[in-house]
């Protein structure tokens, strides 16, 4: 049975503004000196890629930024990180039944009694 939270889940952009945040805090001026000269649309873009539903489980991020090592990750350092962490759970499908109303219950009782009739005659047995 998976474990799933909606709590441990947000979108790629929050994901992305939470793991650059980190980096930033962690590596401070190195980090920034990291993308000097390099579009950094194209950065977000590449990472969003790169770590695609990893950048969106809170605790495959958590994971990779506790592991970290001395120098700035490239997209695929941290990708590593993240695929060594938790498993990311898939999000249960919820089944939606419908209730009958009084009426459809009327005529499938009656739709089974009349078919239960027809059954009955058939397999009557013909005495001669």
């Amino acid at each position: 049975m998976s474990n799933y939270s909606e709590a441990d889940f947000c979108t790629l952009d929050q994901g992305l503004d939470y793991i650059f945040g980190r980096l930033g805090a962690i590596y401070g001026a190195s980090f920034t000196r990291h993308w000097e000269g390099v579009d950094l649309r194209l950065v977000r873009q590449t990472w969003g890629e790169l770590l695609s539903r990893y950048a969106t489980y809170k605790p495959s991020m958590d994971f990779a930024l506790k592991h970290m090592g001395k120098f700035v990750p490239s997209a695929i350092e941290f990708k590593e990180l993240c695929s060594q962490g938790p498993r990311i759970p898939y999000k249960p499908h919820t089944m939606i039944e419908k209730q009958l109303t009084t009426e459809e219950r009327i005529a499938i009782a009656r739709a089974k009694g009349e078919a239960m009739a027809k059954i009955a005659q058939f397999t009557r047995k013909v005495v001669v």
